[in-house]
């Protein structure tokens, strides 16, 4: 018995690069049972037609045309069943651990006052509504107007889909193991990346993240392979050179908004990131023209 490892096989030897969303519209007109798939990035399948059925080593999802269903990594059993002599017929979407939780980053605020169902899940079914099919439709028209479709498209559609499934059902939602299974590791990246223009020490973070500051600093090394020091100052830096690109800003303001006490200290730190003031790039950018 065969076994396919996805998406990678189904890119034909290309290198998935810096693609961090796949979406591929699948179809057979062949039955199948029991597939070996080694999931390398996780799914979302929007069945379209056919029955699909996934094993996983604690649970058995059963899918039908008219929903769609969300696969965490790992491997799987898979069966893909023509109905009334229909092809299987779906659209893909593949994505990582790393795009899902800046995902969860993102929209923490919209999860803030959901409690998850009690107990993890592998995968889990939402039903095709109007809109769901709508966007199915959206999918599929891009895909037969583009061969490769840009990689800042791809992933739009896929937020899109995942914000409305927080937006439909944020208590299912919230049950979607597709994150990390190192809840530690999102934690960590949660309360740094909400903090770079912010006055915090590294001990404060480790406090915030329930840690020691050493484990902190020996976790955080794990997950950005750099200091928290390091990281933040490049952080602050890249947000402070994005304020000072707009005409909207002044280099005597910015500093406030990237965690800096006073203005001296800021445009000491820009001048050794950047090679010049504060002022001389917000100048400078403010020269080009458009």
């Amino acid at each position: 018995m065969n076994t396919y490892y996805l998406p990678d096989d189904i890119l034909d030897g290309a290198a998935t690069g810096a693609d961090e969303v796949i979406i591929r519209s699948y179809s057979s007109v062949h039955d199948s049972v029991k597939n070996r798939i080694v999931l390398n990035q996780n799914m979302i399948n929007l069945l379209v037609s056919g029955t699909k059925t996934v094993v996983y080593p604690d649970a058995t999802a059963v899918v039908n045309a008219g929903e769609l269903v969300v696969l965490s990594t790992g491997n799987v059993l898979t069966s893909e069943l023509l109905t009334e002599g229909r092809q299987f017929s779906s659209i893909l979407f593949y994505f990582s651990n790393e795009l899902f939780n800046r995902f969860l980053i993102k929209y923490d605020h919209l999860l803030q006052s959901v409690t998850p169902l009690s107990g993890k899940q592998s995968f889990l079914i939402f039903k095709q509504d109007n809109f769901v099919k709508q966007f199915i439709s959206s999918v599929q028209a891009l895909i037969n107007t583009e061969s490769q479709l840009p990689a800042a498209i791809r992933q739009i559609k896929l937020e899109e889909l995942l914000l409305y499934l927080l937006h439909s059902d944020p208590v299912r939602f919230r049950a979607i193991q597709i994150i990390t299974k190192d809840k530690e590791q999102l934690q960590v990246k949660k309360v740094v990346e909400s903090h770079i223009g912010q006055q915090i020490t590294v001990d404060e973070l480790a406090f915030l993240c329930h840690m020691s500051t050493s484990t902190f600093k020996r976790r955080f090394s794990e997950i950005y392979h750099t200091t928290p020091q390091k990281w933040l100052l490049t952080r602050k830096m890249e947000l402070a050179a994005k304020l000072l690109r707009s005409a909207d800003e002044s280099p005597s303001g910015v500093y406030l908004k990237v965690g800096y006490q006073n203005h001296s200290s800021f445009s000491k730190a820009f001048r050794n990131h950047f090679g010049n003031t504060p002022s001389d790039y917000h100048l400078q950018h403010l020269n080009v023209a458009p």
